[in-house]
């Protein structure tokens, strides 16, 4: 498990982390060569924090992924749950929570 303030399991610093980043990762709507990421390696509830031990609030829920809170337990269970059953189906196949997604999406989806 990542200790705040001390890097990663492998040990990299905040610099290891964005360079490598940097140097293999495309950033979406960021002239590449000026983008300055935080190195983010825990993340709980409304907070995370950077490879140096620094905390953030969250205030843009990761771009409105993360509104139930970063490692919401029931987030974390649902997920452990599935990847335990089925951690990946191609685009073009059929699979029992796509097609609950797809029917839950469509209920709560107005009408226009």
């Amino acid at each position: 498990m990542t200790k705040v303030g001390q890097g990663t399991q492998k040990g990299l610093s905040a610099k290891e982390i964005v360079d490598l980043n940097k140097e293999y990762t495309f950033y979406s709507w960021s002239i590449q060569g000026q983008i300055n990421p935080i190195p983010v390696v825990k993340a709980d509830g409304v907070y995370f924090w950077d490879a140096d031990g620094k905390r953030y609030l969250d205030f843009a829920s990761q771009l409105v992924n993360m509104n139930v809170g970063h490692q919401n337990p029931k987030v974390v269970k649902a997920i452990q749950d599935q990847a335990a059953k089925l951690t990946f189906v191609a685009p073009g196949m059929a699979s029992e929570p796509r097609g609950l997604l797809g029917k839950k999406l469509a209920e709560v989806t107005p009408v226009i």
